[in-house]
């Protein structure tokens, strides 16, 4: 059982370890409330021991960041403080506390709250599995499209992608259905291990946990991506049913999904533009991007798609667009959701060596963009409640958008 002590007295470091070295417990120290997040992060605890009066940040508030993060609300945590008084007592408690401990307390005592704890922190881990199970299964899909080619939309996919993994760490994956002739395990300089072609031939009922784990490959950077096939196949290639069945399945293993389509309306291009979240429409300034934005809007509003599932993403491929935004919200009548700057140099670079430019150079206005798309895009439940240990994406993100 792993137990982290938040405490910046050096006496009760040395006496909850005497305490806890007859059972199986494996202690660890912080003085500090940052460094105890920063811990809780690193440690992954079972239990938590959080004195009150702490420097920098105190008790009480670290147990307000625990108790809004879904990731680390579940951990048992008792209070153990030399404060008596009834006040502070109530309000540990209905900040989340599981326990209050006034010191100086006997080790006996400690060692048989703690035992209590974790037999309570295991069920309620139990049950948070069963949450995030349950939650995953409506994880927030966005699928990029464009009806034209050289638009960017593999690049957005990677990127934007690597974005919600940057600003949440949760678990993210990359979909690659471009059946003919896909990018994305190039652009991620990734060599897979299994690609769309492990599933010819299957059907559906052969459609089991270990054939979708088979064809899911990790990369270094942290995300997930199924790949496109080494040689193409035929856009009909895979049923519907089967397709279904695969992105339940996907959905329930993972927080965010990006899929990169084909530039057209194949069966399995409409069948991942309909079980998506967010359609991402990606056009450029330019009038035949412009006219092929209006083509797909007006077949979409055919399939049925309601207008508030599409967002509209300006790439800007130039530094002097023909089109200037002015005449595209005439034309299109709407104005873009989401604007990319000009990046030739970098974003080039991250195509030929394989490197994606918000992982090289997330400085880049670019990259910016796309984490601020990323948290618009981002469920509403992970924007309402703070990350209990923020991720430099999001501290950046949230930073803008309160300026603004």
């Amino acid at each position: 059982m792993r137990v982290l002590l938040i405490d910046d007295e050096p006496f009760y470091h040395k006496l909850i370890r005497n305490t806890l070295k007859e059972v199986d417990y494996r202690l660890e120290f912080a003085k500090t409330g940052q460094e105890g997040l920063a811990k809780i992060a690193s440690f992954d605890p079972e239990l938590l021991i959080i004195d009150l009066m702490l420097p920098e940040m105190d008790g009480f508030e670290i147990l307000g960041r625990l108790r809004r993060d879904p990731k680390f609300n579940h951990i048992p945590v008792i209070v153990v403080t030399a404060k008596d008084e009834l006040g502070e007592k109530l309000k540990a408690f209905e900040m989340g506390a599981d326990d209050y401990l006034v010191k100086p307390f006997q080790p006996e005592e400690l060692e048989a709250r703690l035992g209590i704890l974790a037999r309570r922190g295991k069920a309620a881990q139990f049950v948070e599995g069963l949450k995030k199970d349950s939650h995953r299964a409506n994880s927030t899909m966005v699928t990029i499209h464009s009806l034209r080619g050289g638009s960017g939309c593999s690049s957005i996919a990677l990127n934007l992608g690597l974005a919600f993994y940057k600003l949440w760490e949760k678990p993210t994956l990359l979909i690659d259905s471009v059946l003919t002739a896909g990018q994305l395990a190039l652009m991620l300089d990734a060599k897979p291990s299994t690609t769309w072609e492990s599933l010819v031939g299957l059907d559906e009922e052969s459609l089991d946990d270990e054939v979708v784990s088979q064809l899911v490959c990790s990369h270094e950077n942290g995300i997930q991506y199924i790949a496109s096939p080494r040689f193409p196949i035929a856009a009909d290639t895979f049923m519907p049913d089967m397709i279904q069945i695969l992105m339940e399945k996907l959905k329930s293993r993972n927080e965010f999904i990006v899929v990169d389509v084909s530039h057209d309306f194949s069966d399995m291009t409409i069948q991942m533009l309909s079980l998506s979240n967010t359609i991402v429409l990606v056009m450029a300034p330019e009038v035949a991007s412009m006219r092929t934005t209006i083509s797909a809007l007006e077949v979409y509003d055919r399939l049925g798609i309601p207008p508030e599932k599409v967002k509209v993403a300006l790439n800007h491929n130039s530094s002097n667009p023909a089109i200037k935004n002015t005449q595209l919200e005439k034309i299109l009548k709407r104005n873009p959701d989401f604007v990319l700057p000009f990046e030739p140099q970098e974003v080039n670079r991250a195509l030929n060596y394989g490197k994606p430019f918000i992982l090289n150079k997330p400085d880049l206005p670019i990259c910016l963009e796309l984490e601020k798309m990323a948290y618009h895009l981002s469920d509403e439940i992970h924007k309402a409640i703070p990350p209990a240990i923020p991720s430099h994406s999001w501290k950046r993100v949230t930073s803008q958008l309160a300026g603004k």
